[in-house]
């Protein structure tokens, strides 16, 4: 017999996911699958994507005790701007917290109620449910703001270089079967018990995961949304949030494609200057503070020549 964790939450009713995440036969994992089924957002923004349509919608995997970072953004990179005529929004995507259940929960929403721009569920907010956290935000894209051309998952401690970003987006004119990031075509399961990033051959028996794009950041053309919605009832679910998206993809035989010619996405922290930071799209480990000084001085020197 199979236990499953059912995910319920209050408010708005929609399709989404039944999902069991730790079901065992014996000593060897079920073939999981991400389940659709009727269900509710705990807390949604208001947001009319019909009447304003976004061209990029950024969502930022954040929880519950990141309000430094998430108000470090908010003055930032994630702050609602028009960039070429082109609409930019950001919301955060969390789970629910084990810890401080009741207070946590409590100032998240006059979290909420101040700034308008967090997206949550009722599963618990762990690393290991980044996978549940980023479908969330999908499907939160298809049942709300479909209207979008562009959206972009990425996490707190990333900076996020939004105006290059929707520069190389208008240049590369794909607005179909589009997805980009810092491309990872070669990786492996890692069979080390002590990694984090650790993966039993129950959980993935194959030798190469196929291409995927770091979770730091990806970007990627409304439409893919939808397509890997309509998947998570057939890949398994996976743990690790990348991978599972480009199993999803490889089943999808959507391909990875480069943004610009030159390296743009980087999954490590670059080194601040301006010049450098003029020039890619983003850069991670990032600190609050730092976020906000980087930002500022590249918009205090906007018009100077590198």
């Amino acid at each position: 017999m199979c236990t499953c964790l059912v995910i319920w939450g209050i408010f708005v009713e929609i399709h989404f996911l039944n999902v069991c995440t730790i079901c065992y036969q014996g000593d060897s994992y079920y073939n999981i699958s991400l389940e659709r089924n009727e269900t509710f957002f705990t807390l949604l923004p208001n947001i009319n994507c019909k009447k304003n349509p976004p061209f990029l919608v950024l969502l930022i995997t954040s929880i519950h005790d990141q309000q430094a970072a998430r108000m470090a953004i908010r003055q930032s990179w994630g702050k609602p701007r028009t960039i070429q005529k082109q609409n930019v929004v950001a919301f955060f995507l969390l789970g629910s917290s084990v810890i401080r259940q009741h207070e946590d929960q409590a100032n998240l929403v006059d979290e909420h109620n101040k700034y308008n721009d967090i997206i949550q569920r009722d599963f618990i907010d762990a690393y290991y449910n980044l996978t549940l956290k980023t479908v969330m935000g999908l499907d939160w894209i298809h049942h709300f703001c479909p209207e979008t051309t562009f959206v972009m998952k990425t996490d707190t401690d990333m900076f996020v270089n939004t105006i290059y970003l929707v520069d190389l987006l208008l240049r590369k004119k794909l607005t179909a079967n589009f997805f980009t990031g810092f491309l990872k075509p070669d990786e492996y399961p890692i069979r080390n018990i002590f990694s984090k990033w650790y993966v039993s051959r129950l959980e993935y028996p194959y030798y190469k995961y196929p291409p995927f794009c770091s979770g730091t950041g990806y970007v990627f053309s409304v439409d893919v949304a939808l397509k890997i919605i309509n998947m998570t009832s057939i890949v398994p679910f996976f743990k690790l949030e990348d991978v599972y998206v480009g199993l999803c993809l490889d089943k999808l035989k959507i391909p990875l494609q480069e943004l610009h010619n030159k390296q743009t996405f980087f999954p490590e922290r670059v080194s601040f200057s301006v010049c450098n930071y003029r020039n890619i799209v983003t850069s991670h480990g990032v600190q609050p503070k730092d976020i906000l000084l980087y930002w500022e001085a590249m918009e205090w020197s906007e018009t100077e020549k590198c």
